[in-house]
């Protein structure tokens, strides 16, 4: 076997433990792409091809009930052997511990997201910790949340109430308590980050997310909600924060939705729907591809 081929086994090897480790030490983050069909899916494992970058493929709920959580997981394996790359599977944004467990005992999730955000705090202390008892047995990662992002990954017209968004910031007193209450691996910060893209995005507060990352030092952070943030500053979060993990949504379904807008409009009496994927994969993949080199994990495998 040669050096690059042994290098591609130890690298597929890594656990996303490993490779957050890895990220927090040289600066950068994996992305985790929300994945609703199977053009995007193809289109995050192509530019995670192309860039030479391990991402994150991850399934809200509603994701789950689409496409089916065993359907994930081979499809996630079969993709691993594909395209050749290192590929992170997570259950995002799970309302309920049995969701989350469910996915852990079906094998082939890397990490699973416990959403108790709309919980009384101690309730949602009490929930994570069933996940985190269950996924540690597995050796799998557990993220968990307390303050809602109560937007939705979609564009929107009206302005934000900026004073309201500040009420959901992340305390961290209150963080250093949940992530020592529940053992998480990952949490999940807000400060300034809101799910979906507003006519003026509000800025990142980077004194507070700097207050964070001092509160919990020995727990990962990942940034939701990075859709129509500006580019220097997600890097200023990953520099301050240490964040291992972004998320991103609406772009993904905004440049797909623009990309089979135009196929169909260029294409109106072609009804195989297939025969128009591939420049919509490849319109959804330079997206990615530039959220890669934002996120700095190009080149990285």
């Amino acid at each position: 076997m040669s050096k690059r081929e042994n290098n591609s086994v130890f690298l597929q090897l890594m656990t996303a433990r490993d490779w957050f480790d890895r990220a927090q030490k040289e600066g950068f983050a994996i992305g985790a792409f929300n994945v609703d069909n199977m053009d995007i899916f193809k289109a995050v494992c192509l530019a995670g091809k192309n860039k030479k970058s391990s991402v994150m493929l991850e399934f809200s709920q509603g994701e789950v009930s689409y496409f089916g959580l065993k359907n994930i997981v081979d499809l996630t394996v079969n993709a691993r052997q594909e395209y050749g790359i290192p590929i992170l599977l997570n259950l995002d944004h799970a309302k309920s511990a049995e969701d989350c467990i469910a996915a852990v005992e079906q094998a082939g999730f890397d990490d699973v997201h416990f959403d108790g955000s709309d919980l009384p705090f101690e309730k949602n202390v009490e929930e994570t910790k069933k996940v985190v008892e269950n996924a540690h047995k597995k050796g799998l990662l557990v993220e968990g949340e307390i303050d809602k992002i109560s937007t939705l990954s979609e564009v929107h017209n009206e302005e934000i109430d900026l004073e309201l968004l500040k009420k959901s910031y992340t305390d961290p007193t209150k963080a250093a308590k949940f992530v020592k209450e529940t053992g998480v691996d990952i949490l999940a910060a807000v400060f300034g980050n809101v799910h979906g893209i507003f006519p003026v995005q509000p800025d990142l507060d980077i004194d507070l997310l700097s207050k964070i990352r001092e509160a919990v030092p020995s727990c990962f952070l990942s940034l939701h909600g990075s859709s129509g943030i500006p580019a220097d500053q997600v890097k200023t979060a990953i520099n301050v924060g240490k964040i291992v993990k972004v998320n991103l949504n609406t772009e993904l379904r905004v440049a797909y939705r623009e990309a089979i807008g135009e196929e169909l409009s260029e294409n109106p009496e072609e009804y195989a729907s297939y025969k128009l994927a591939s420049d919509v994969i490849l319109a959804v993949a330079a997206v990615v591809e530039n959220k890669i080199d934002v996120f700095g994990s190009a080149g990285k495998i």
